[in-house]
């Protein structure tokens, strides 16, 4: 919120009788809809990274290594991302002193979950090693095994250092453009198509971990106005990610499906090519979500981080309480 008019109406909100005395509502019941998005866009990942691998030559363990490799590089890379571009030390509409106590409590669970992805990173090495047709660019594979091994000892280090997280960053997006590259088979057109959508996926993907696992958390800790206003700026800058994040997906993977349009409804029907159908199904439940999550003020439990004007409401929910 830049405006004067959003300026302003933030400022009428700090004289409604539960903001003045610095308090709002935080559900007891942790919003189930972020959690249903995070699941099927893994879920999607599994579909589409078996299809891919199974073209590539790949069958058993070899496939679900691929997948995890890529659904930690995933992971890594969306979060990284938010401690890089969506956390701010300040925030114009909200005090100081309650941004940085917001930020101080969101680095150390954001140190927390990060070492978590930073072991998962680390384990996903495997996948690179499994994934056949990258012996036959040996470079390119222990480039991709560093900068794996790299990145996972970044997130292990910890995210709470700036500098650190743009390094992660860097890695995530060097190993994306690795495996793009890897996966087009020498055609750039692929190669772009295929960076687009695992970039996109990654934002998705790692942006909900940290929404989940520290935001949300991290915001019952602080459940107060200055916290709310800086937790819904947070949240807006990451659903403008995921405006983006959402179409390119679709986009991307109808263009990479379309390579199989001739093919005859029997193989569509069956394993692997019922895995494409099972994928955008998954995809379109996910914009349901997308839409369906503010309409229901799931995006976070506490009171306005969904929507500032929620603020403006007195009225009471069940099972809420004021902290």
């Amino acid at each position: 919120m830049t405006t004067t008019e959003d300026s302003a109406r933030i400022n009428s909100l700090t004289s409604l009788p539960q903001v003045s005395g610095m308090q709002v509502i935080v559900r007891e019941e942790t919003p189930f809809l972020p959690k249903v998005a995070f699941t099927l866009i893994t879920l999607a990942s599994l579909g589409g990274a078996t299809f891919t691998g199974i073209n590539a030559g790949l069958e058993g363990f070899a496939l679900f290594a691929r997948w995890f490799s890529l659904w930690g590089l995933g992971l890594a890379g969306g979060f990284a991302v938010w401690r890089v571009f969506y956390m701010r030390d300040s925030d114009p509409e909200a005090n100081q002193s309650a941004v940085d106590a917001l930020n101080a409590s969101a680095l150390v669970r954001a140190n927390l979950v990060g070492r978590i992805l930073g072991a998962i990173v680390i384990l996903g090495t495997v996948g690179i090693f499994t994934s056949g047709y990258l012996a036959a660019t040996p470079l390119l594979q222990w480039t991709m095994v560093t900068f794996q091994v790299l990145l996972g000892a970044t997130l292990l280090a910890g995210v709470k250092n700036r500098d650190a997280s743009i390094v992660a960053v860097t890695l995530t997006a060097a190993l994306i453009a690795s495996w793009a590259y890897a996966d087009a088979g020498g055609s750039w057109d692929t190669f772009a198509v295929r960076l687009l959508h695992l970039t996109a996926f990654s934002l998705w993907l790692g942006g909900a971990v940290w929404n989940i696992w520290v935001a949300m958390p991290v915001g019952r800790q602080h459940p107060n106005f200055d916290a709310v206003i800086a937790g819904a700026h947070l949240l807006d800058r990451f659903r403008w990610v995921v405006r983006f994040a959402l179409p390119t997906i679709i986009v991307t993977g109808l263009i990479m499906a379309s390579a199989y349009r001739l093919l005859p409804f029997h193989w569509w029907a069956h394993f692997p090519g019922i895995l494409i159908p099972s994928k955008v199904l998954a995809i379109v439940a996910l914009v349901a979500v997308f839409i369906t999550c503010p309409l229901f003020r799931h995006c976070s439990p506490v009171q306005g981080v969904c929507n500032l004007e929620d603020l403006d409401e007195e009225s009471s929910i069940d099972g809420e309480h004021v902290q």
